[in-house]
């Protein structure tokens, strides 16, 4: 897909303070997410260069990410580029390495569908992402850990990835997340599939009927409500590969 097709993923707003009165779903933050939340907007505005006026700056980073000049990315090199670039962004290799150990799950789904956009040119083209594919990575960055953090909210029902998470999402867990995943969708994190969000939905999401819905099958599940709606984001997506891999 050609840059023009591409919508950078959106950015995470700042959380807001709780207010002491009810509120309406749409505004409802979950318990607990302002540290998590503001991670992720440091994720998404380090990786802010997929939009089209970065081209100069994705050149540098490409340069950083593929060291050996042989222009494909493997999946270690990738993970490192995340790695570095969070680092480079915070000024700080700490706190840079917090927020990369954080999302570094979501990584290979964005890998595996970028090293598929594009038609093979070679033998390793599908197995790599090269460099006609690394703005539509770029992107996909952000959508997987916007998608990760409405996950890890999920399972075990707590904030980010924590003790009681198992990777993943029982019937009862969704059931108790329900209203937090639909509030996600209506603010922060504004997927169609989240925003219509329903108890029926996991049934939609647990593809082999195991009883637990997987991060690759929640993603698969959201990826699949933005590709038929078309929007931006989906667009953007069609253009890689599958996302149950």
């Amino acid at each position: 897909a050609g840059d023009e097709q591409l919508a950078a993923p959106p950015a995470a707003p700042a959380p807001k303070p709780a207010a002491k009165e009810a509120k309406p779903i749409s505004t409802i933050s979950p318990a607990g997410t302002a540290q998590a939340l503001s991670e992720l907007t440091t994720f998404l505005r380090a990786f802010a260069f997929a939009a089209p006026s970065e081209a100069v700056r994705r050149e540098e980073a490409w340069r950083l990410w593929d060291p050996n000049g042989n222009g494909y990315l493997s999946l270690a090199e990738v993970d490192l580029g995340v790695k570095m670039t969070l680092q480079s962004f915070l000024k700080d290799a700490g706190a840079g390495e917090a927020v990369w150990r954080r999302f570094r799950p979501s990584f290979i789904r964005a890998f595996n569908d970028a090293k598929d956009a594009a038609a093979a040119a070679s033998s390793l083209s599908d197995d790599y992402v090269t460099k006609g594919e690394f703005r539509l990575l770029l992107s996909y960055l952000g959508y997987y850990a916007t998608w990760f953090e409405v996950f890890a909210m999920v399972d075990g029902c707590s904030d980010g990835t924590t003790a009681t998470d198992d990777r993943r999402i029982s019937r009862e867990e969704w059931e108790e997340g329900i209203e937090k995943v639909v509030a996600a969708g209506l603010s922060w994190a504004p997927y169609v599939a989240l925003r219509s969000a329903t108890s029926a939905s996991f049934d939609e999401m647990d593809s082999n009927g195991g009883g637990y819905v997987l991060l690759i099958e929640f993603c698969a599940w959201l990826k699949a409500a933005e590709v038929e709606a078309a929007t931006p984001a989906g667009l953007a997506l069609a253009a890689g590969g599958d996302a149950t891999r």
